[in-house]
């Protein structure tokens, strides 16, 4: 049988298993001549051990790199930080794993039932002889890896309640120290700067320079953010050399979904949410939203948008303080006015104008007073002590009457005594005389008023029961006989028993 001619013109990267046995087998002749697979002769059989071993050098030099696309299931993330999972399509399944070192570098979690592709090698694991793909690199098909990382973290941290509204603060109305936490050199800054400045000349504006991409760019725009907050904190707590800062910034200009990407890590996500300072999100354009967006208590559409919310115009507030000024002046003349008319009436008020006449009116007022008081408090007191001598009076006729009612009582009682009495000695005495009637009855009708009748009572001698029949009683059994004056003893000799 002929050899498979292998196409050398691919690269071979990605190997098979038939590539492999067919170099590793060296031909044979067959019955036609033809060389075939060697057949290997062993002077002893393998051990388990030394099979695994060269089915392992076997499979890993077939696949030293292999690329698999499958549906993930028993997906297990190991406390050690390694991936332990299943690939499966409708017809078959393999083991994957898919360790730290790896994973580390993945963008999003995998799930089960999701869809990826994997690159990595073909292993045995020895000591229990299966073989598994050890995964470098993981995509998901079809959607992205960002999508992925993006909806997961969004679902994660809407479920904690970072997006709510309700924990969202409303910016200041007059902020005098803004700060941004922005690339120093890029396009956002000097939007920020000349909106700013454009808006309020006078208004501090600090920045808190980081880079908004790249590797450790999330780390450093969450630790920006928390710096400004501890520079808030230090200055509430006495000093008097930092500044406060009334609201943040946070964001940069447009650019692709990897180059937003480090307003999308949950670092910048859980700083903004834990910043004690009102933040506003500015990333990118109108159509880029980020994570920042959501957790951020303001989301500007762009940096230039994000300054025009922080303060309005100086044009605008000069003309809110003219407008305020001419409402606290039109107050201020009413309220003169209202004064000015008050002291106009007390000084044509006759009070002033006939002080005399109006304190003797006074004093004959309290004259009067005084005399209506005392009448009435002597028409008062004669009330109370009428009063007192009725509920006097009506207490002692109570007193009275309930002495008489416990006399009534008393010879009440002293009278159902005696009948109970009496009617209960009536009632022993007959039940008595009905008791010593049926005793006389019970003796009549007893056994020890039978025998002195003259007649008898036999009785069983070894038992004491009393002998009603004679068939009951058997030759040589010892009776007792029971007379009107003593007992008699005998043994029975012969039974006749009627018929």
């Amino acid at each position: 049988m002929a050899r498979r001619k292998r196409d050398t013109s691919q690269p071979q990267l990605f190997r098979t298993a038939e590539d492999v046995a067919q170099e590793a087998a060296p031909a044979q002749p067959t019955d036609s001549g033809t060389p075939g697979p060697a057949v290997r002769k062993e002077t002893k059989p393998l051990s388990v051990t030394q099979l695994t071993r060269q089915l392992r050098l076997v499979v890993e030099s077939a696949f030293p790199r292999t690329w698999v696309e499958g549906e993930i299931s028993n997906f297990r993330a190991h406390p050690s930080g390694h991936f332990y999972f299943t690939l499966k399509d409708a017809q078959s399944q393999i083991p994957a794993v898919m360790f730290r070192g790896a994973n580390a570098r993945l963008r999003f979690t995998p799930e089960n039932g999701m869809l990826v592709t994997v690159t990595g090698s073909v292993q045995i694991y020895e000591p229990q002889g299966k073989y598994q793909i050890v995964c470098d690199t993981m995509e998901p098909s079809g959607i992205g890896a960002l999508q992925i990382a993006f909806e997961q973290l969004k679902k994660k941290l809407a479920a904690e309640g970072l997006f709510d509204e309700g924990r969202k603060r409303p910016l200041p109305a007059f902020p005098r120290v803004v700060g941004a936490v922005t690339s120093e050199s890029g396009a956002a800054i000097r939007d920020i700067i000349n909106i700013l400045f454009r808006r309020f000349p006078r208004i501090r504006l600090i920045v808190n320079p980081v880079p908004v991409q790249g590797e450790g760019a999330a780390a450093q725009i969450a630790r920006a953010i928390d710096e400004c907050n501890e520079v808030n904190r230090r200055k509430e707590a006495g000093d008097e050399r930092l500044p406060h800062f009334d609201v943040l910034i946070v964001g940069r200009g447009g650019g692709s979904v990897e180059d937003l990407w480090a307003f999308n890590e949950e670092a910048v996500a859980r700083a903004i949410a834990r910043s004690a300072i009102p933040v506003i999100s500015a990333v990118g354009h109108e159509i880029d939203w980020t994570i920042a967006d959501f957790v951020a208590d303001t989301r500007a559409p762009t940096p230039s948008a994000a300054a025009e919310l922080v303060i309005e115009p100086r044009p605008v507030w000069l003309s809110r303080i003219a407008d305020a000024r001419r409402r606290v002046n039109t107050i201020a003349d009413a309220v003169l006015l209202g004064y000015r008319r008050r002291v106009d009436r007390a000084r044509t008020h006759y009070a002033l104008r006939e002080p005399r006449y109006l304190v003797n009116q006074h004093r004959q007022r309290v004259d009067d007073l005084a005399n209506r008081l005392g009448t009435r408090f002597g028409e008062f007191m004669a009330s109370v002590t009428t009063r007192y001598e009725r509920a006097s009076h009506v207490i002692a006729t109570a007193g009275q009457l309930f002495a008489q009612r416990v006399v009534q009582h008393r010879q009440t009682l002293l009278w159902r005594e005696s009948a109970l009495e009496k009617s209960a000695g009536d009632a022993l005495r007959t039940r008595r005389t009905a008791i010593a009637g049926l005793l006389g009855q019970l003796e009549l009708l007893g056994p020890a008023s039978v025998v002195k009748r003259g007649y008898t009572i036999t009785r069983d001698a070894a038992t004491g029961a009393a002998v009603t029949s004679a068939r009951r009683v058997q030759q040589g059994m010892a009776l007792r006989t029971q007379l009107r004056d003593g007992t008699v003893d005998s043994t029975v000799t012969s039974v006749h028993a009627d018929e």
